[in-house]
């Protein structure tokens, strides 16, 4: 009998980094169970049931959140779900009514519906578990609490757990999670912050992020650009959460004035956003513009269409390049595992720890180096063969890791 699986938090494919983690927990949980019935939550039905069965997608418990509304919508949102969650408190300890009869949305009785039908739910939504979205982290918790108590095995999949500086979250996230299956950090932080957490040492185990599975899709890169001789330079930049580190950064000025010291008639220049918006421009895809508007002067200069692009196909785009420089963590893992050099600037701190897993933590950058991006560029051109054989090497280490994993998930089962 095929395993019955649903993955609580997928967010949004139209996040290359999101889908990412998407298909490849997918891959994963097919490599433990052979073939399994996989349910997903998603907030982006629209963008995956292009990929997915339409049958098996759900909308979170929460629905879109408070998003979109405004202040007064946005309280009215807050009572109304903190309610809700109350009331299945009460009921989870006391009368035990079928769950679906105390909903208040359609979302809410089909996602317990979803965590009802099947034997395992998996969080893999990346960095729920943290301060820097702590608005949203109760109602993540819930989901998952609610699914621990009603008898499903909960695994915690590799993701970025932290910070948690805050007592009433680190309270929050145990007694949530407390009875759960597994967790697993996927930078020694996370997985430092789990032990810390108090839960059961054999269960916390480091396990590297999914996206290193990530297998190529079919592109061509230079079809963007008229002229097929020139080395290809792709960049991506975003707006990161400020808060973590505690301050903002231009990047179109700091990274746009260190690329224009390359040598135009060697290399030109793909502008890669990996975030974008349903029938919008999104605020990455916004700011890659203005690079690509400061970048054109000198360089031939090409941006991704502002549509959704799959990990495979984004994949093999960075397959392609003679280096790649970001500031979002998924897609340089993308990248890295593409054997693609990478130059990752250190927006939030998962970063810097994914780099120090694959040993590249030299080519991560903080803020007050951004300076010296082009001497790495330099460097990476100098020594290309020997960082694609490093991290070839890298590669198979972090992959052994999955093979642990894989059979800790067998043993679940």
């Amino acid at each position: 009998m095929n395993k019955k699986i649903v993955l609580m938090d997928t967010l949004s494919t139209i996040h290359v980094g999101n889908g990412a983690l998407l298909e490849n927990t997918i891959k994963l949980c097919k490599d433990a169970y052979g073939e399994c019935e996989i349910d997903i939550i998603t907030m982006d039905k629209e963008t995956n049931k292009l990929k997915y069965d339409k049958d098996k997608l759900y909308d979170p418990m929460f629905g879109k959140f408070w998003f979109g509304l405004g202040k007064f919508g946005k309280i009215l949102w807050a009572i109304k779900n903190t309610l809700f969650m109350l009331l299945h408190l009460i009921n989870e300890y006391t009368f035990k009514i079928d769950s679906k009869k105390l909903t208040f949305t359609t979302e809410q009785k089909k996602a317990i519906e979803a965590i009802e039908k099947n034997d395992i739910c998996v969080s893999c939504g990346g960095e729920i578990i943290g301060d820097v979205f702590y608005q949203a982290l109760a109602f993540w918790l819930f989901t998952y609490w609610i699914a621990i108590k009603k008898g499903k095995k909960f695994i915690l999949f590799p993701q970025s757990v932290g910070p948690l500086k805050k007592s009433w979250t680190r309270l929050l996230v145990y007694n949530s999670l407390k009875n759960a299956h597994l967790y697993v950090g996927r930078d020694k932080a996370s997985y430092e912050t789990l032990l810390s957490l108090g839960f059961d040492k054999d269960k916390v185990i480091f396990v590297p992020d999914v996206a290193i599975q990530q297998e190529l899709g079919q592109a061509d890169i230079h079809k963007y650009f008229k002229d097929e001789n020139k080395k290809v330079v792709g960049i991506t930049i975003s707006k990161p959460p400020h808060s973590e580190m505690g301050k903002k950064v231009d990047f179109v000025q700091e990274i746009g004035s260190q690329i224009e010291k390359l040598n135009a008639q060697e290399y030109k220049i793909l502008i890669m956003p990996s975030n974008y918006k349903l029938h919008e421009v999104s605020a990455d895809y916004a700011l890659c513009l203005k690079l690509k508007d400061r970048l054109s002067d000198k360089f031939e200069v090409a941006i991704l269409e502002n549509r959704p692009y799959f990990p495979d196909e984004y994949t093999a785009l960075l397959s392609q390049l003679v280096f790649f420089i970001s500031t979002r963590m998924h897609v340089a893992i993308l990248a890295t595992t593409a054997f693609t050099p990478t130059i990752a600037i250190n927006t939030q701190h998962k970063i810097m720890g994914y780099m120090k897993n694959i040993e590249m933590q030299h080519f991560c950058v903080e803020y007050e180096n951004l300076n010296t991006i082009f001497e790495l560029s330099i460097e990476i051109v100098n020594t290309r063969d020997k960082i694609v054989e490093d991290l070839k090497l890298a590669n198979a280490k972090l992959k052994k890791a999955h093979d642990t994993f894989i059979q800790k998930l067998k043993e679940i089962a």
